[in-house]
């Protein structure tokens, strides 16, 4: 934990005659926010939630109030959790959250936005319905892997206070120090520190090719805050056993298969010539030794201009290409090395954040310009042996975007893999054309999806009447009369 003696007077004279202080959070916590979380606050409210879910559905029906019970065990060992976004002269910070959260059932539609007066401040919630338990979080606060962990802690600290004898306090300990050691590093910063900055290492502005607009849904919105949800639940052996036909891992040959039913599908309508982008966001603790549980992950875009008469196995070999491109320790280097340079130039730290926010939400959105569609896999997740057999799967779920409508995300657990679309249009072309030929290819999948209303599509505004001219008017007020 970080301290400023500055902010510890403030903060000691703010906090006359407010609540004291959870036990597991300390009165004067705070911390910046790490490299990828800066540009998160600033493009929330015009661009989407930027909210995320990871869920644990089980084999019984959840008790609330021992769901309720180890949230708050599982805060007491991350206690970076129990912050909330707090708004400075010039930067974003966290600051400790004096509040209890509370579990909730689920009444909303997934990965509504948070913060900002909603659930007493803290950057993530808690909900459950029948079997399943959903941990919903603000990116600034974390990642996919670090949600997918603090959810973890809280599944085997639900069991633990179920039967103790099963899931024993010592080993969620254990499982901490292993896994979570740094939890609140920011390892974007560490890592500059430990490899200064070479000139070769920035992409020179200028000198990069700009890269072409990428093909974009298009499609009727929701309203609101309404998010489609549809979800295909496969075997993970077979699907492997397509990749390996295709010399491809489970990344690319679902990559490929999202960009192929694409192409199919909504870009086949569009008569359009741009290239078809997945970004896909890459956990880059394995390759940089981290234990972070804040965000720690880099960007590669897969980019494909398939041709008429192209098949799934052409579409694979372009794919594999860009991954091999990319997907390498030099390339997330240049980037981070880039991102953190930025925002250590000096006259850049002193701007005033409202003027920063705007510049980032103008950069933010030349850049979504560039990726047709985010893919997430958060791979293949676990529970101790001894619980193992109470969990039936895994899900994780990325929030609703009006610029980009489609997102993809991916996990598995045991030989359950979980493909959840999400979607704020009412075309689910593509999701039926991934169903369908999973189906031709012999997998049975299982189908799981929420209730959406369909859009309200606006009217044509009718044609005014021309108003009649004076001496009908006259004419037939003398009729009346």
């Amino acid at each position: 934990m970080r301290y400023n003696k500055i902010v510890m007077i403030i903060k000691g004279v703010s906090a006359i005659g407010r609540r004291h202080a959870h036990s597991f959070v300390d009165e004067y916590y705070w911390d910046t926010l790490d490299n990828a979380a800066k540009l998160v606050p600033a493009v929330s409210d015009t661009r989407g939630s930027n909210v995320f879910r990871v869920s644990a559905v089980l084999f019984e029906e959840i008790d609330p109030e021992l769901l309720q019970k180890a949230l708050e065990r599982a805060l007491e060992v991350f206690p970076a959790f129990a912050v909330r976004l707090r708004r400075g002269l010039f930067w974003y910070y966290l600051d400790a959250n004096r509040e209890t959260p509370r579990v909730t059932k689920e009444s909303d539609y997934p990965c509504a936005p948070i913060g900002k007066g909603r659930d007493k401040g803290f950057l993530f919630r808690v909900t459950y319905y029948g079997k399943r338990i959903n941990l919903e979080m603000f990116h600034a606060l974390s990642d996919g892997m670090g949600a997918a962990q603090f959810l973890h802690v809280i599944v085997c600290y639900y069991f633990n206070l179920r039967d103790g004898e099963v899931m024993p306090e010592e080993y969620i300990r254990d499982y901490c120090d292993r896994v979570a050691r740094d939890f609140d590093e920011d390892s974007f910063g560490r890592l500059a520190e430990s490899n200064p900055t070479q000139p070769e290492k920035i992409a020179q502005p200028g000198k990069a090719e700009k890269e072409p607009d990428a093909f974009q849904f298009g499609g009727y919105c929701y309203d609101g805050a309404r998010l489609g949800v549809l979800t295909l639940l496969l075997p993970a052996d077979k699907l492997l056993g397509f990749a390996h036909e295709l010399g491809c891992t489970m990344s690319e040959y679902l990559a490929s298969l999202i960009i192929w039913a694409i192409w199919n599908t909504a870009y086949r309508r569009s008569n359009r010539s741009r290239p078809i982008v997945i970004s896909l966001p890459v956990n880059l603790r394995g390759m940089f030794g981290s234990t972070t549980m804040r965000n720690f992950f880099g960007h590669v875009n897969i980019s494909v201009k398939p041709s008429p008469g192209d098949k799934l196995e052409d579409i694979a070999a372009a794919v594999k290409e860009s991954f091999a491109s990319c997907l390498n320790r030099e390339y997330f280097e240049r980037q981070i090395a880039g991102n953190v340079a930025i925002e250590k130039i000096t006259p850049v730290r002193f701007v005033p954040i409202w003027i920063k926010d705007l510049v980032m939400r103008i950069i933010f959105s030349r850049s979504e310009k560039n990726y047709t569609i985010t893919m997430s896999n958060l791979g293949r997740l676990s529970l101790p042996d001894a619980i193992a057999d109470r969990a039936e799967r895994f899900e994780m779920l990325l929030g609703g975007s009006r610029t980009h409508p489609k997102k993809v995300s991916l996990c598995s657990y045991g030989n359950t893999l979980a493909i959840s679309f999400s979607s704020t249009i009412d075309d689910n072309s593509m999701e039926r054309f991934i169903a369908k030929y999973f189906s031709e290819r012999g997998v049975s999948a299982t189908v799981v999806s929420n209730e959406t209303p369909p859009p309200e599509k606006k009217k044509k505004p009718k044609k005014s009447k021309k108003p009649k001219k004076e001496g009908s008017e006259c004419a037939a007020a003398k009729a009346a009369e």
